[in-house]
């Protein structure tokens, strides 16, 4: 039986695995996050600010908070929602300001009442089922401030990079040993139509990380990092980045 996503971090123990494997000192996904992380405070720094209210960021599905405890303090305010009590645990014990809940933005609407300047989803469009994207985009793009708000949002599994055939394989493994590993991917095309179709115009699209993540357990980890540390950013080849993030406005 597959879990869903909303199952997947409800226990301690896949938090603290998700914790000290996934984003454990020198992992590849830290070391794109690594690349990240100055693009996007410097995307939220440029953005226009009001004197006549505060500044609001809302990290949605802020997980562990490994996003929300980076930027809070580039902001007036910043809140963080995910629907995991365990994930929002360790996230507390990251953040220093940030405002922090537990709870289903579909079904419980009432916990988001503020508009916000800046909103940012990592690691959630593509772990999350096909039929919960397009609802909760939707729901993102009512609380977002206009003209001037931005979604922040990426996919961390581009079906169109050099990761895809490692994918395929895992995915033949996983048939037999069920591990329950998270394999999804979602081409640039499908992700664009996605983010328009529910609210959103894409403003401008960075990609991180070009060569195979497998590269970073061999001999040839410092050459690779080096590569993608200089193929970051905003490119002619976003879309053959394996991870593509998207700032958007809505429509």
């Amino acid at each position: 039986m597959t879990t869903r996503y909303s199952e997947r971090f409800q226990d301690s123990a896949s938090v603290a695995d998700y914790e000290s494997k996934e984003y454990r000192a020198g992992s590849y996904s830290t070391c794109i996050w690594d690349l990240q992380r100055p693009q996007v405070e410097k995307i939220i720094a440029d953005l226009p600010r009001s004197h006549a209210r505060p500044f609001r960021l809302l990290d949605f599905a802020c997980g562990t908070g490994r996003v929300i405890s980076a930027l809070e303090n580039q902001v007036d305010t910043a809140e963080g929602i995910d629907i995991s009590e365990n994930m929002v645990a360790v996230a507390r014990g990251k953040c220093l300001r940030a405002q922090l809940q537990v709870g289903d933005i579909l079904s419980q609407p009432e916990l988001l009442r503020n508009k916000y300047d800046v909103i940012t989803a990592f690691r959630f469009l593509l772990n999350v089922e096909p039929d919960v994207r397009g609802k909760i985009l939707r729901r993102l793009r009512e609380i977002i401030a206009e003209p001037d708000g931005r979604l922040i949002i990426n996919v961390h599994g581009n079906s169109h990079s050099l990761r895809h055939p490692a994918i395929l394989w895992r995915r033949w493994r996983e048939r037999a040993q069920k591990t329950g590993a998270m394999l999804n991917e979602m081409s640039p095309r499908d992700t664009k139509q996605l983010l328009r179709t529910n609210g959103f115009e894409i403003v401008r699209q960075l990609g991180f990380g070009v060569l195979p993540p497998t590269l970073y357990r061999t001999p040839l980890r410092g050459l690779a990092t080096a590569i993608d540390a200089a193929l970051s950013g905003e490119h002619v080849w976003n879309d053959c980045a394996i991870d593509m993030l998207f700032v958007c406005r809505a429509i």
